[in-house]
């Protein structure tokens, strides 16, 4: 009985601890990805869409040395093929970092400055059939005109202009289907922009300070990093964990029943051991002790096994790739200290829990004994 309680312990706690690691291992390769399509630091206007981009702004970027590159998103209608999908159209200019680029190009290569091209995610070019520097079936782009009276085309609500693919980017699913990169140029043209208008100030690299910058700026402009500019994704994230926590501890709980079970019958069978321990001298208080140690003990040890067996499977994915997601991708996991302790607190603490109800239940045994 102590055998597969002890079992159930290891297993249930190694796979936890292997669980809580692959989560976090796909959590990191998201939000990769995602860092490289946002800046460490994004200033925006707090009223309106966009801002003039001012010479004292100019200045004190260049006084701060800071890496940035200017960036407008808005909505459009992206059509090819008789295929028509609502987009977000993100116009950047040559401040986008090369290693950005490098890291999200799936296929072909970047938009030219002052071009009509622009790079989609893979997921819009298989739904849409977009085809990469196809000139005899080019994209159009759509956007609302602003503006009242009498409607008698399209091109007195939409204005539209042809593009060419010249690559595609992969990041996410959600970003590959609804994302089209292309230049800032463009971006102005369609929505109708001046040439010192701009919907964000996207600020890469070195070691920035939201104080100073936002300081500078001052209240009618605001400074997000990059959990800030991905909130919902970090939310949904930090939610999936929880729910994976919470689901992993009432996995243990019942691998625990196994152990409480098992102290359980090993006070029914050592009863009239306990007698003779009683005769001998030992106190009901002592007596319950000991099988709280044993039930502390199992669940000590058994946790230790399963999270050395678990370190053990972690170290060999990492270093030979064991479990592929992709014949290309191995499946991601990250050796954390905060998972391990997690483990470790939840399987003791619980461990402890049930050992002191199993010594209750003993000691309230013997004082039946006692009185036969």
């Amino acid at each position: 009985m102590s055998a597969l309680a002890l079992a159930g312990v290891i297993i249930s706690s190694s796979a936890m601890f292997v669980v809580l690691s692959g989560f976090s291992g796909l959590k990191n390769y998201s939000l990769e990805f995602i860092s490289s399509v946002s800046p460490d630091l994004r200033v925006s206007a707090k009223k309106g869409e966009t801002f003039e981009l001012t010479k004292e702004m100019k200045s004190f970027l260049k006084r701060e040395n800071l890496n940035y590159g200017l960036s407008y998103e808005d909505n459009a209608l992206l059509s090819v093929n008789g295929n028509s999908r609502i987009i977000k159209i993100r116009g950047v200019d040559q401040g986008f970092p090369k290693k950005n680029i490098d890291s999200i190009l799936y296929q072909g290569r970047w938009f030219n400055q002052e071009e009509d091209e622009v790079v989609v995610g893979w997921g819009l070019a298989y739904d849409l059939g977009v085809s990469i520097m196809d000139g005899i079936n080019p994209a159009t782009i759509y956007v609302p005109k602003p503006g009242k009276g009498q409607v008698f085309s399209e091109n007195d609500i939409m204005r539209s202009v042809k593009v060419l693919s010249s690559g595609i980017f992969s990041l996410n699913e959600e970003l590959n289907s609804g994302l089209v990169f292309c230049d800032l140029s463009l971006v102005r043209g369609l929505f109708q922009m001046n040439h010192e208008e701009v919907g964000a100030i996207d600020i890469y690299g070195g070691n920035p300070s939201d104080k100073k910058i936002l300081n500078f700026f001052g209240s009618d402009f605001t400074v997000e990093n990059q959990v800030q500019q991905n909130a919902v994704i970090y939310k949904m994230l930090n939610t999936e964990q929880l729910a994976i926590y919470l689901i992993f501890t009432l996995i243990v709980i019942v691998a625990l029943f196994n152990m409480f079970g098992a102290l359980m019958m090993m006070g029914v069978e050592k009863r009239e051991n306990l007698k003779t321990l009683l005769i001998l001298g030992a106190t009901k208080k002592q007596v319950g002790k000991i099988f709280f140690f044993q039930g502390t003990l199992l669940s000590l040890v058994g946790c230790i096994i399963g999270l050395l067996l678990a370190g053990m499977l972690i170290l060999l994915q990492q270093k030979f790739s064991l479990f592929m997601i992709t014949p290309a991708l191995a499946y991601p996991v990250v050796f954390e200290l905060n998972n391990l302790l997690f483990v470790f607190f939840v399987v003791v603490v619980l461990g402890g829990l049930t050992s002191s109800v199993v010594s209750y239940y003993v000691k309230k045994s013997i004082r039946q004994i006692s009185q036969k």
